[in-house]
């Protein structure tokens, strides 16, 4: 018992010493907006920084209130939480990202550590940790060099072309087979410059193939400058069991629109919600659509954070199909309401919000599409 105590007491002056020793990042990044295109779900340019990806989204967060949603999960262990309520910060990768997710993976041990690497020309990219939870896979990257002109950028701006395989195979295979659908890597900032993370998700809501339980995945990474590619091999493993899947296909119809929930997937690191919007046969997604949003909120009225989502519709369609990804719920609840609203634009125009005094870009809800979901059986 004592062996015990005293292994404890060394791993959190440990962390204690990570943690003094390492700055924490806060990204305040208000939350990423989108608009529908031609071929589906694009970015909003004006509040979007492109990153050297198909698409990036980063993720608002606050120091206090990230402590505590950390402190009051569930998912936490108790002697972790205790070592926490004495130390101003956390010290591994996965816990600066900014994701309540991440971090219960971590605390939790649903993560896959890893030992992959690959060194060019004084510059060593790494990938020491892995997480899928099946809804979304996550890659830590850090790197390692000397050489001033390779710390000049952040890792992230570093890298100008990630191509990644699974079991050999091009990652689009697992998208639908319309051309129009691919898999998208989006970043998440990590805890400072030299750390990034990346993530990504199947399509099997929107008409492709599920990522297997367990998968090799190979990650071909240019840098400017350059010639040979970074090379890491993952082993990767759905870390979650027992995940929830609902298909409650609760539907609501306002005007033209027609707005449907097809299914709600929660695990411990990830709430999932498909939705479908539907607009009468020869309309158009495109331009027969506002630009819509919406708002999860638990039982007790708390909103769920995003942290990314993708959309997709035919070129031409009228049905665009929506996967968002949130936090973590704290526990399960009794049921959970999604509030659509559509954003407001100056005038005429289809790229300038309206914001209130503070800023804050102005929405109007639509209370004949919000749809209240049980979750758990009375």
């Amino acid at each position: 018992m004592n062996t015990h105590f005293k292994q404890e007491d060394k791993e959190i002056h440990q962390l204690k010493k990570l943690i003094l020793e390492t700055p924490i990042q806060v990204d305040l990044v208000e939350q990423t907006m989108k608009r529908y295109e031609s071929e589906g779900l694009r970015e909003n340019r004006k509040l979007l920084r492109k990153s050297i990806w198909k698409r990036t989204m980063f993720t608002t967060a606050s120091v206090l209130l990230l402590f505590f949603l950390v402190m009051r999960t569930g998912f936490i262990s108790p002697a972790m939480a205790a070592s926490i309520k004495q130390i101003p910060g956390m010290d591994t990768l996965f816990r600066f990202a900014g994701d309540l997710g991440l971090k219960v993976a971590d605390e939790k041990g649903l993560i896959t550590k890893v030992n992959s690497s690959d060194t060019h020309d004084g510059l060593t990219l790494k990938l020491p940790v892995a997480m899928f939870d099946g809804t979304r896979v996550s890659l830590g990257i850090e790197r390692e060099t000397l050489d001033e002109k390779f710390l000049k950028n952040s890792v992230h701006d570093l890298i100008s072309n990630v191509d990644i395989s699974i079991n050999g195979e091009p990652i689009d295979s697992f998208a639908p087979e319309d051309k129009s659908n691919s898999i998208d890597i989006f970043y998440l900032p990590a805890k400072d410059d030299n750390s990034a993370i990346l993530e990504f998700s199947d399509r099997h809501n929107q008409g492709g193939k599920a990522f297997p339980d367990t998968f090799e995945m190979t990650l071909s990474l240019s840098v400017d400058g350059i010639q040979e590619p970074f090379n890491l091999n993952v082993p990767v493993e759905k870390n979650t069991k027992n995940n929830v899947v609902l298909t409650p296909s609760i539907s609501r119809t306002f005007q033209i629109i027609h707005f449907q929930v097809d299914k709600v997937e929660i695990t411990p690191i990830t709430t999932n919600i498909t939705t479908r919007i539907s607009l009468p046969e020869g309309m158009k997604i495109s331009s027969s659509l506002p630009l819509l949003g919406y708002e999860i909120l638990d039982a007790q009225g708390n909103k769920l954070k995003i942290i990314s989502g993708n959309g997709w519709n035919a070129t031409n369609g009228n049905i665009l199909i929506t996967d968002s990804r949130l936090e973590p719920f704290e526990s399960i609840p009794p049921s959970i309401t999604i509030k659509p609203y559509k954003y407001l634009f100056k005038g005429n125009s289809k790229s300038q919000f309206q914001t209130d005094d503070n800023g804050n870009i102005k929405v109007e809800y639509i209370p004949e599409l919000e749809i209240e979901i049980p979750l758990i059986s009375k």
